[in-house]
């Protein structure tokens, strides 16, 4: 069962009706300035709310290991055996639960061979006295310390490591010292490798430990269970005049529970609005994008919101960083064959409404003769030269890739083969004449090359690209430096 908001008003709202009722009882009984020790409560209401209360508390450490474990990062972390992925996704992990100890272990780590053997997924406690287990009638331990160890397993299931999670629970221990019990004794014991019982906690009459208890209670999902010893409880009192403080009782738990609901209705508000903050900056970084603030309800929170902002800034960014790097051919710094081809597929669907796209495909003339004179590092150089002589003198809405090689294209959009042409012109009226290649290297900068039409009866995207290679193909056997234009059939 998951920890709700509802689930741990309500066990707030037991905890204080059960000191109320217990206060007037005292009152009830003439036992105010006695020791709430003395007062005779039965075992079972102390039972119920610790069984609710250890559930209550094991639960969320199980719940908090499952989630770690089947997420998908979890199980990349183990897969490459790489210590410093573990490692990563285990501070980044941590980064979220800052109160709990978690850890990623490999299936063959020698650290799982100091943990408690119990079952996986089993929710347990690691009892260490000089680095051996403690013996089965030594004494509760001074810091409880909660442990699950949960298999992490990859997408063909399997097994690739564990999550080991420890948590302290002062709560635990404070919950047993301040319930009252008189007249019966409970203990809360671990089952443990030597099929014997370590006591964790007590609580009442320890003197009534002569047998076997009276009662055991196995607690779900744990190696836990609460074992009880009861006594004859003496017959109560004729209640006299108790009329005045079943009054109060019912006032005050009535004045309780309005509380304890009016602000469990709030706080759910308010916790709601900052989730839905937390999944509005999530989908806005999915989307690369980030808007100007993202303000908590809670100003507990605004720290925390101000990490989530930032490492949202940081992922935006390195996320339009890698895809503009990936869409960039890393020589000529203009778009690399794959933006090519995705433009082409794009606006080639648009035909089919009636838009128009030219391509010009273009070699650079003699680039053979450069590298083999003067060098590949001269090649490279031309290949810079062109690519930001062709960024600098065509339009902002031109689409510029190189194919590879000394092979670029320019794509067109919305724009007739007719008026593809004069643009072509153009642009070698516009480009430079000559370049330099290296210090006291020049070279004349020709280009050939061959320009066709996206027509909206072209069976793919590629027919276009066959036209504009066969007009460039063309060009070059007229001489080179110059421009060719085919038309579809």
């Amino acid at each position: 069962m998951k920890p709700s908001l509802a689930r741990l008003f309500l066990l707030i709202f037991l905890l204080l009706e059960l000191v109320i009722s217990v206060s007037l009882f005292l009152l009830y009984r003439g036992g105010v300035t006695q020791s709430r020790v003395d007062l005779p409560v039965e075992a079972g209401d102390v039972k119920r709310v610790l069984t609710t209360q250890i559930l209550q508390l094991t639960d969320g450490i199980r719940d908090m290991a499952v989630h770690v474990a089947a997420h998908p990062q979890t199980a990349i972390s183990f897969k490459n055996d790489s210590d410093r992925e573990r490692m990563a996704q285990q501070e980044n992990i941590r980064a979220f639960y800052p109160n709990v100890e978690i850890q990623l272990l490999p299936i063959n780590s020698s650290i799982m061979n100091s943990y408690y053997s119990a079952p996986l997924a089993t929710v347990h406690t690691r009892l260490l006295t000089g680095g051996k287990s403690a013996s089965p009638d030594s004494s509760a331990p001074e810091h409880l310390t909660v442990s699950i160890t949960q298999p992490v397993s990859d997408a063909d299931n399997n097994l690739r490591g564990f999550v080991v999670v420890d948590k302290e629970f002062p709560e635990l221990k404070t919950l047993f010292a301040t319930l009252p019990l008189s007249g019966n004794y409970i203990e809360l014991q671990q089952f443990n490798v030597n099929r014997a019982y370590n006591v964790l906690q007590k609580i009442g009459k320890e003197s009534l430990k002569t047998e076997s208890p009276n009662e055991l209670i196995d607690l779900p999902g744990t190696t836990w269970r609460l074992a009880v010893w009861k006594t004859p409880l003496a017959p109560s009192p004729p209640l006299e005049g108790a009329q005045p403080f079943w009054l109060a009782w019912m006032l005050s738990s009535l004045a309780l529970a309005g509380m304890i609901g009016g602000l469990y209705v709030a706080l759910r508000r308010v916790l709601g609005d900052d989730m839905r903050t937390i999944v509005t900056l999530f989908t806005d970084i999915r989307h690369n994008r980030l808007r100007k603030s993202y303000r908590a309800s809670l100003a507990d929170f605004d720290e925390s919101f101000g990490l989530l902002v930032q490492l949202g800034k940081m992922t935006v960014g390195k996320q339009k960083q890698t895809a503009s790097e990936a869409a960039l051919d890393h020589l000529s710094q203009v778009n690399n064959r794959r933006s090519f081809e995705e433009k082409q597929r794009e606006l080639y669907k648009s035909t089919a409404d009636g838009w128009t796209h030219s391509l010009l495909i273009m070699d650079i003339d003699n680039f053979k003769q450069v590298n083999d004179t003067f060098g590949h590092d001269a090649g490279d150089a031309l290949i810079v030269q062109f690519g930001k002589a062709l960024k600098d003198h065509l339009r902002s809405s031109d689409f510029i890739a190189r194919l590879g090689g000394d092979e670029f294209c320019v794509i067109f959009p919305n724009t007739p083969l007719k008026k593809g042409q004069e643009l072509a012109d153009r642009l070698r009226a516009s480009m430079p004449v000559v370049v330099e290649l290296t210090p006291g290297v020049m070279h004349k900068l020709q280009w050939s090359g061959g320009l066709g039409e996206y027509h909206r009866d072209d069976a793919s995207e590629n027919m276009a690209l066959s036209r504009a290679d066969a007009a460039l193909l063309d060009a070059k056997r007229n001489g080179r430096n110059l421009t060719r234009v085919q038309v579809a059939a």
